[in-house]
């Protein structure tokens, strides 16, 4: 039988801190890895039993119980810990277990050591508190859609006029998103060309259509996921540009497809895409 991994990397504050087997901080314990709890809203039916009016992943706790490794450096990890785990200040945590690996963002809701004996080995709990149940692939997964396919041959010989590449406007492509629900995707177009006018993004069957220009070197974001839906352009909000009839879409589970349009200028359009997947469970 194969060895069990399970190594968690929490980050915070610019600070890393690593609980696995080889470490000085063990993990003995951990719950809430798995799928979390759901809210069914019902309301009540002329005929038995209700009528199931919305489906809801309430928030994620994690609890890990733990120790120290009792040696030179107990006491100083002693600190470490109780400074680390600071619950003003949030944090992420990668966890790998075997080969699958998963990151959320979380908050401290409860640390203590439950031990006090001196002679013993330090354990402690801790308990994080995650409003976004989702963990989320380590890895985002980016496209380039208008691509730039290379023509060189080898051995290579510049001579004038050689065509060194050729751009392929292809105006959409196809993600899959394999995770256990939708998500949001983070859109970046450049204008590689003298203009670009109204920019319109679709997914699927909804779009956003924006009612602005954009110069050689001009950047636009587009952010779709929860909490973090945003429209800039060269850093600067631009939400209110958007055509009242668009709306901010997500990546379907299975196969999606984007386009890129615009009303003048799409061939300067350089769009990239980029998301996380989402997954119920480590």
């Amino acid at each position: 039988m194969g060895t069990n991994i399970l190594k968690l990397d929490f980050n915070c504050n610019n600070r890393v801190l690593t609980m696995s087997k080889t470490s000085d901080f063990k993990v003995i314990k951990i719950e809430g890895l798995e799928a979390s709890a759901y809210s069914i809203g019902t309301i009540n039916s002329n005929q038995d039993g209700a009528i199931i009016t919305h489906k809801k992943i309430n928030p994620r706790e994690i609890k890990i119980s733990g120790d120290i490794k009792k040696n030179e450096n107990e006491d100083i990890n002693r600190q470490l810990l109780i400074s680390f785990f600071n619950p003003k200040y949030d944090g992420e945590l990668r966890i790998k277990r075997n080969t699958v690996e998963r990151k959320i963002n979380y908050s401290v809701s409860d640390f203590r050591f439950i031990n006090t004996k001196m002679n013993e080995w330090l354990q402690f709990e801790i308990i994080l508190e995650c409003v976004n149940p989702y963990f989320s692939s380590v890895d985002n997964f980016g496209n380039d859609v208008a691509s730039v396919s290379k023509m060189f041959a080898f051995p290579l010989v510049i001579c004038p006029k050689k065509i060194m590449g050729y751009k392929t406007f292809n105006n959409n492509v196809v993600l899959k998103n394999d995770g256990d629900c939708e998500t949001g995707v983070e859109i970046h177009i450049k204008c590689a060309g003298n203009k670009i006018e109204n920019p319109k993004i679709s997914l699927n069957d909804k779009f956003i259509d924006l009612k602005t220009s954009m110069t050689r070197g001009d950047i636009l974001i587009i952010n779709t996921n929860q909490r973090k839906k945003s429209i800039t352009l060269n850093g600067q909000n631009i939400i209110q540009k958007i055509d009242r009839k668009s709306s901010f879409f997500s990546l379907n589970i299975g196969t999606n497809v984007l386009e890129y349009t615009a009303d003048d200028g799409y061939v300067n359009m350089e769009v990239y895409v980029y998301f996380n997947k989402a997954y119920l469970g480590v």
